[in-house]
């Protein structure tokens, strides 16, 4: 779960006594998961500005089949899904920390998502991309139909009880796939999510797909 920085070189000597190290191979920065106290000491050469969470660089996708509201066509819809992330988030002393949130959950509502992950997106998820949303007045990452192309709303797929990614029950929970895909460094996003029963019911019951 390697973080990859931005650092420029005049500042290398700093972020190496800041517990950065290099890649040769990549010819980059990075901050290696073991050295995670670090985050805030790290943070201004963190690439992605506007996106305050940091996902396992094991990326889970969670799979689900719906119909398109708008032509019936039959689509699969996907979530980014994460057993433990880092959140950046104030603490009492109104002081910005990077926060270790250790439990499964989807994200929704996303608004940014780092270079890495989008072209990862782009491969394999081409109908997972940004759109307008009216009802949200801005752009989110959105499931699109492959056939009309229209916007599959988070509400319908996320919020709604019993709806493809809040199950109510194990049956429902068990016909979500759960994919894993090993990216080199850590993606991170701008998103919300949620806790609840529909959760367990996922880690308990939904189909591991392995790696693809």
């Amino acid at each position: 779960m390697s973080l990859q920085l931005n650092v420029p070189f005049e500042e290398k000597e700093d972020a190496k006594s800041k517990g950065a190290m290099w890649d040769a191979a990549a010819q980059t920065w990075y901050l290696p998961e073991d050295r995670y106290d670090l985050l805030m000491e790290v943070d201004k050469w963190i690439p992605e500005k506007n996106t305050p969470i940091i996902l396992s660089s094991e990326l889970t996708i969670a799979h689900a089949d719906r119909p398109c509201w708008k032509c019936d066509h039959s689509n699969r819809v996907i979530a980014i899904a994460s057993n433990y992330f880092y959140e950046k988030d104030m603490n009492e002393r109104d002081e910005a920390v990077w926060l270790e949130q250790n439990f499964f959950t989807l994200f929704q509502q996303i608004s940014d998502i780092s270079s890495n992950l989008q072209a990862f997106l782009k491969d394999y998820y081409p109908d997972y991309k940004s759109g307008y949303s009216q009802t949200a007045d801005g752009y989110y990452w959105y499931n699109h139909c492959e056939s009309c192309k229209s916007i599959q709303g988070d509400w319908f797929l996320f919020d709604e009880a019993g709806s493809v990614f809040n199950p109510t029950e194990k049956d429902a929970a068990a016909r979500i796939i759960l994919k894993n895909f090993q990216l080199k460094y850590a993606p991170l996003i701008d998103a919300g999510y949620t806790y609840g029963d529909h959760l367990r019911l996922i880690t308990e019951f939904a189909t591991q797909g392995g790696e693809d």
